[in-house]
C-alpha cells in the first residue's frame, strides 16, 4: 500500500485510472459471482456497460471524423462546446445546484458522455 501511495503522490493522474479499474473489477466480480450462483449472466437482456461505452465511442469517432472532413469550422466549434459543457456540468455538480439525486445522476451521466466526446476529439486532433 505504501508503494501505491508514493506512486499516486508522484503521479496523481493515475488515481482516476485506478478508480476506473476498481469499478471494472467490482463489476466483473459481481457478474462472475452471479453466474457462479445462478448460472445466468447479469447482462443477458441488455447490453453490458463497457460494450455500450465502446459503441458510443466508436459512433462518435466516426461522426467527428466526418465532421472534420466536411465542415472544419463546425468541428472547431464542437471542441469549444464540449470543453464549455464539461466546465459547466462540473461547476453545477460541485456547487450542488441539483434539486434531487436523480438530477445529480443525470448530470453525472451527461458529464461522462461529454468526457467521452472530449476523449474522441483529442484522439482525432492527435492524429
Amino acid at each position: 500500500m505504501r508503494e501505491i501511495d508514493v506512486l499516486l503522490d508522484e503521479h496523481p493522474e493515475l488515481s482516476l485510472e485506478m478508480v476506473e479499474m476498481d469499478n471494472r473489477n467490482r463489476m466483473a466480480q459481481k457478474e462472475l459471482s452471479l453466474y457462479n450462483d445462478h448460472k445466468t449472466f447479469l447482462y443477458k437482456h441488455h447490453k453490458h456497460p463497457i460494450v455500450e461505452q465502446r459503441k458510443q465511442y466508436d459512433d462518435q469517432l466516426a461522426e467527428l471524423y466526418e465532421m472534420k472532413r466536411t465542415s472544419p469550422d463546425a468541428f472547431l466549434k464542437e471542441i469549444t462546446n464540449v470543453t464549455q459543457n464539461i466546465r459547466r456540468i462540473k461547476s453545477n455538480i460541485n456547487k450542488k445546484r441539483y434539486k434531487d439525486e436523480n438530477e445529480k445522476a443525470s448530470w453525472e451521466k451527461n458529464l461522462s458522455q461529454a468526457e467521452t466526446r472530449e476523449a474522441v476529439l483529442k484522439e482525432i486532433i492527435g492524429k
